[in-house]
């Protein structure tokens, strides 16, 4: 199996239609090769949702992190109310495990928001 580096992986993949070309979202992730260990995240464009496009990314995403780099777990954030993405990590076999508060602000108002931690450990990805 080859072997990637961090670097490699890192950052934000976008999804596109195939014909056109047009932007769907993107799926990204930053690893922590010492833990072994990723965070992901995902977004689709209001066009796009509800046709599937972020739970097949996801999916992809996480099979080839678990494979390319061995890693033992992968977790992603929610925002408590986007109910759709929580539906997305659900999908995939994420468990929800708890609640960051106050853990992220948003710039526009300077508010302070909780999120929802979710986690993927090897065996638990869904494949729909």
């Amino acid at each position: 199996m080859a072997r990637y580096t961090g670097a490699e992986a890192a950052g934000w993949h976008q999804l596109a239609e195939g014909e056109s070309g047009a932007v769907l979202g993107a799926v990204g992730t930053v690893l922590n090769s010492r833990a072994l260990s990723a965070h992901v995240g995902y977004w689709v464009t209001p066009d796009a949702r509800g046709h599937g496009y972020a739970t097949a990314a996801l999916r992809l995403l996480c099979d080839w992190l678990f494979r390319a780099f061995e890693l033992g777990r992968i977790e992603l954030t929610t925002d408590p109310e986007n109910l759709a993405s929580q539906r997305v990590a659900k999908r995939c076999g994420f468990q929800q495990e708890g609640l960051l508060r106050s853990h992220v602000r948003r710039i526009e108002t300077g508010e302070r928001r909780d999120s929802l931690v979710w986690g993927l450990l090897p065996g638990e990805l869904t494949t729909g």
